[in-house]
C-alpha cells in the first residue's frame, strides 16, 4: 500500500508541475523572440571574383552594436560587399520583456507554491495528498527561481535559498515532532 501511495504521490507532483508551466504558458506566455527581432534576413548572392576590403570602421560601429546588445544590420552593395548598417535594438527590448515575464512568473510561482504547500501542510493532509502537493509547493519555488535565476545576483540567490532551507526544515520539524523543543516553543511558531 505505501508503495501505491509512493507512485500516486509522484504522478501527482509530476501532473502538478506540468499543470503549473502550462497554466502559465497559457494565461501569461512569455516573449517570443520573433515577435520583437526580424531574424529572417536576406544575403546578397556574392560574386566569387570580387574582393571585399574590411571597413575597420564598420566593424567597431558593429562590435558597439553588438556589446550594447543589440542585432547590427549590415548593408551591401550591388557587389555583396558591406558597406554600411545600422543597429537594430530588438534584441535589448526581447531581453528587457524576457527580464519583465521572468520576475512575474518567479512572483507568481512563489505565491502558487506557497498557497500549494499550505494546502499539503493543513487542508489536505491526508496521505499521499498533503505529501505530494508539499513536494508540489516545493517544485513551484524551484521553477520560479530556475525561470528567473538569470537576473539574480549571487548574495540574492544565496539568500532565497537560504529562506527556503530554513523554511522547509522548520516545517519538517513541525511535521515529524510530537514533542515540541524548548527552542521552537520560544519561537511562537508552533502554538
Amino acid at each position: 500500500m505505501k508503495f501505491k501511495n509512493f507512485v500516486l504521490g509522484i504522478g501527482i507532483l509530476v501532473v502538478y508541475a506540468l499543470a503549473l508551466w502550462q497554466g502559465i504558458q497559457a494565461f501569461y506566455p512569455s516573449p517570443q523572440y520573433e515577435d520583437y527581432c526580424d531574424f529572417q534576413r536576406e544575403f546578397p548572392s556574392f560574386q566569387r571574383n570580387v574582393d571585399c576590403s574590411i571597413n575597420p570602421a564598420l566593424e567597431n560601429k558593429a562590435n558597439a552594436c553588438w556589446q550594447a546588445g543589440g542585432e547590427f544590420r549590415y548593408e551591401y552593395d550591388e557587389d555583396g560587399c558591406q558597406v554600411d548598417g545600422y543597429c537594430d535594438e530588438c534584441r535589448i527590448t526581447y531581453d528587457e520583456a524576457s527580464d519583465k515575464y521572468s520576475r512575474n512568473v518567479f512572483i507568481a510561482s512563489l505565491i502558487i507554491g506557497v498557497i500549494t504547500l499550505i494546502i499539503g501542510f493543513t487542508i489536505l493532509s491526508i496521505e499521499p495528498v498533503g505529501s505530494a502537493l508539499m513536494a508540489s509547493g516545493i517544485w513551484a519555488f524551484f521553477f520560479g527561481t530556475v525561470v528567473n535565476w538569470r537576473n539574480f545576483g549571487n548574495s540574492i540567490r544565496f539568500v532565497i535559498l537560504a529562506i527556503v532551507l530554513i523554511l522547509l526544515i522548520l516545517f519538517a520539524i513541525r511535521l515529524n515532532s510530537k514533542k515540541k523543543s524548548s527552542f521552537l516553543k520560544k519561537l511562537k511558531f508552533w502554538k
